[in-house]
């Protein structure tokens, strides 16, 4: 088999995949166990989401790595969930049967399973999921910090990736 290595280029800033409330809470809350947060105090401000990739490294390999992503989240929202969006490098496209792949756009999605309802259906994406799925729902949601995988496939295509981490 073949080994070789790519590059991820993260995008810092982040997607809106929900709707986007400006009434925010800011908790602190160290309680694993309960994940998603909401209070009947309300602060007004913008809504702060945070999202990035907790195992940053220059070079991944097909096949072996894993890219983990951690987000969180404060604010209002209907039926949210945290995905990432890979974007392919220039000229180049997944595999046809990649999971949650958008033929439109050639992207690849990563949900965050743990803040969706139900179990994801791999044609599923970002631009066709069902809108209700989500469970960070509410007035005052302060999210602890969510972490997921998304596995390298093994003909993924070779060069620099940006990574679309969002709500």
């Amino acid at each position: 088999m073949e080994q070789w290595q790519w590059t991820i280029i993260a995008n810092w800033g982040g997607m809106v995949i929900s709707r986007l409330i400006d009434i925010v809470l800011r908790t602190k809350n160290n309680n694993d166990n309960n994940k998603i947060k909401t209070s009947r105090f309300i602060y007004v401000g913008k809504p702060i989401f945070k999202g990035e990739i907790k195992n940053r490294q220059e070079k991944y390999e097909s096949s072996k790595d894993q890219v983990i992503f951690k987000a969180q989240y404060s604010g209002k929202i209907e039926y949210g969930y945290f995905a990432a969006e890979i974007i392919p490098p220039k000229n180049s496209s997944f595999p046809k049967d990649t999971f949650h792949l958008d033929d439109a756009s050639g992207n690849t999605t990563s949900f965050c399973e743990t803040t969706i309802k139900a179990n994801i259906e791999n044609d599923w994406n970002i631009h066709n999921i069902p809108s209700n799925l989500g469970k960070i729902h509410g007035r005052n949601v302060k999210t602890d910090w969510f972490e997921w995988k998304w596995k390298i496939p093994e003909y993924a295509p070779k060069g620099d990736y940006r990574i679309i981490i969002g709500l």
